[in-house]
C-alpha cells in the first residue's frame, strides 16, 4: 500500500470527531444553544465538558494533519502546480489549526479583551484565508487536470464557504444572533469537503476519478 493510500482515510476519521464532539456537547452541555452560541464555547477554557471534548477535537486535528499529508505527498508526484500550493496550504492550515487552538482556546470570557482571546481570534482568521485558498487551489487545479466533476464540486463547495462566511456579518448588522448557526455552515460545509476527497482517494471512486 502506498503511503498516501494509507493516509487518506483519516480525512474521513477526522471529520467522524469533529462532528462528534460538536453534537455530543451540544447535547450533554444543558442549556447549550447551538444556534446563538459557537463552537469555540464548547472547548473553552471552564466550559463544562472541556476535557471531554477536548480529546475528540485533539484527534479531529492530528488526524486531519495525517491527510492532509496524504494529499501532498500524492499531488506533489504531479505537474499541477495549483493543486500542490491547494495541498500545501491544507497542510500548513492544519498544523496552525492543530497547535494553534491547543494553546489558545477561548477563555471563560469570551469578550474579555485579553491576550489568549486575541490570539484565537487571529489564528482563526489565518485559519479562515487558508482553508478558502486551498479550496479554491485544488478545485481550480482539478478543473486544469480535467477532472470535472471533482473540479466543479470542489468550486462549489468553496464557494459556498464564502457566502455562508458572510452570514455572520451580514446577520449582525441585522440584529440577529445567529452565530453558532452560520458558524456551523461554514465548518460543516468545509468537513463535508474534508469527507469528500478523502472517501474519493480512499475508494478510487471513479465516478469522480475520470478525467472529462
Amino acid at each position: 500500500m502506498d503511503f498516501e493510500k494509507f493516509l487518506m482515510p483519516f480525512g474521513m476519521i477526522a471529520t467522524i470527531f469533529y462532528f462528534f464532539h460538536v453534537f455530543l456537547g451540544q447535547i450533554i452541555w444543558e442549556g447549550y444553544n447551538p444556534i446563538t452560541t459557537d463552537i469555540s464555547t464548547l472547548t473553552a477554557v471552564g466550559s463544562p465538558n472541556v476535557e471531554l471534548l477536548s480529546i475528540f477535537t485533539f484527534f479531529y486535528g492530528l488526524f486531519l494533519i495525517f491527510f492532509s499529508i496524504g494529499m501532498v505527498v500524492k499531488f506533489f508526484r504531479g505537474n499541477n502546480n495549483l493543486i500542490k500550493i491547494g495541498c500545501s496550504l491544507l497542510l500548513i492550515m492544519s498544523v496552525i489549526s492543530f497547535i494553534g487552538f491547543a494553546f489558545f482556546p477561548l477563555s471563560v470570557d469570551k469578550t474579555a479583551i485579553n491576550f489568549q482571546n486575541m490570539m484565537h481570534i487571529i489564528i482563526t482568521g489565518i485559519v479562515v484565508v487558508l482553508t478558502i485558498s486551498y479550496q479554491f487551489f485544488i478545485a481550480f487545479g482539478f478543473l486544469k487536470d480535467k477532472f470535472k466533476a471533482l473540479g466543479l464540486i470542489s468550486l462549489i463547495l468553496a464557494i459556498l464557504t464564502v457566502l455562508f462566511g458572510f452570514l455572520t456579518p451580514l446577520s449582525l448588522s441585522f440584529g440577529l444572533n445567529i452565530i453558532g448557526l452560520t458558524e456551523r455552515l461554514v465548518i460543516f460545509t468545509i468537513l463535508i469537503y474534508i469527507f469528500f476527497l478523502s472517501m474519493v482517494y480512499t475508494f478510487d471512486l471513479d465516478l469522480f476519478l475520470d478525467k472529462n
